[in-house]
């Protein structure tokens, strides 16, 4: 190689090592801040605990810095500082050339499980933010669940709980799409029972969920795991009428100002019609029969072959077995 060559090749080989060291320098991680997308209420953590737990890599080029392991860092943290539990990371946003914004909020709230002695105040995704020895259910506290199945064999504040019921962790998107935020959930459903029903015509068992209101109303919803959005929308609408259509005489009335009564069903589970074609009536729908009784909710079950779609679902009266 001729020495003009050598010269030039240096040259290059110099240049692309000035361009490399300040590209490298430009994106070099300088600075990491902290933006609340909620409002907070129960942490009490500063934004320097926030970065701090992060054990950030400053110096590192944000272009190939992988930003997942900071997130998990900075959840970690709960299990050595329980104010870290009502942190959630939302995101860790990369602000070109060099800086990290760590969006956060805080962890709501949503329900008080009962486990064992103890109630686990979790968020909607069931992290344990707190551990009471007692719970009352009132409007503006959390909603009471009952009977779910904690798969944890320990547990502690900062965990995130492993159920047997996952149906339970679609409830609080599913009052959202129906417009009941936090404040309005927790001021309706005084509590949340988990249980299951089982279908002939499937042979399967579905889990079902009893909700009882703070107006001394029972709704149990059948298999919680299909369609619970259009089911809580049913739920509301029955809520919202049904109650209003009782006659003076104290009686359940429909649309054309007629009792509402059982069907009467003959040996083989068929409805019994009178000799004009009309269905047998049986006993009638009262005030006091609806706020002893409960209000089903559920999907048609057709078979392994036939679609059910979302907006198959209705629902019936019914007596609590005595």
């Amino acid at each position: 190689m001729s020495k003009k060559a050598i010269i030039s090749l240096s040259i290059t080989l110099a240049v692309i090592a000035v361009i490399l060291i300040s590209f490298w320098t430009l994106f070099a991680l300088s600075s990491v801040s902290v933006d609340y997308k909620t409002t907070t209420k129960n942490l009490t953590i500063s934004n320097e605990d926030i970065v701090e737990a992060g054990n950030f890599n400053y110096g590192a080029s944000v272009l190939f810095d992988g930003k997942n392991k900071y997130v998990e860092r900075i959840n970690e943290m709960a299990s050595v500082n329980e104010n870290f539990a009502y942190l959630e990371v939302v995101n860790i946003e990369t602000v070109f050339p060099n800086k990290y914004v760590i969006h956060v909020a805080e962890r709501e709230e949503v329900f008080a499980i009962k486990a064992d002695e103890k109630y686990l105040i979790c968020d909607e995704d069931l992290r344990i933010l707190k551990i009471e020895d007692v719970f009352e259910s009132e409007k503006d506290n959390p909603i009471l669940v009952e009977n779910l199945i904690i798969k944890n064999e320990n547990f502690e504040i900062g965990d995130f709980l492993e159920v047997e019921q996952n149906g339970i962790k679609n409830v609080y998107n599913a009052l959202l799409v129906n417009n009941r935020n936090l404040t309005e959930s927790c001021g309706y459903i005084k509590s949340l029972t988990l249980g299951e029903n089982h279908v002939e015509i499937t042979d399967k068992d579905y889990v079902n969920m009893t909700i009882k209101t703070f107006s001394d109303r029972t709704y149990v919803i059948n298999n919680i795991d299909f369609a619970l959005e259009n089911k809580f929308q049913l739920m509301f609408s029955i809520d919202s009428s049904i109650f209003n259509q009782i006659n003076e005489e104290g009686k359940l009335v429909d649309k054309n100002g007629n009792v509402v009564c059982d069907y009467v069903y003959d040996e083989e589970g068929n409805i019994m019609y009178d000799e004009s074609g009309q269905p047998v009536k049986g006993k009638e729908w009262t005030y006091e029969r609806l706020c002893k009784g409960y209000i089903l909710i559920d999907n048609f079950i057709l078979n392994d072959y036939q679609e059910t779609k979302p907006t198959d679902i209705y629902y019936n009266l019914k007596d609590f077995d005595v």
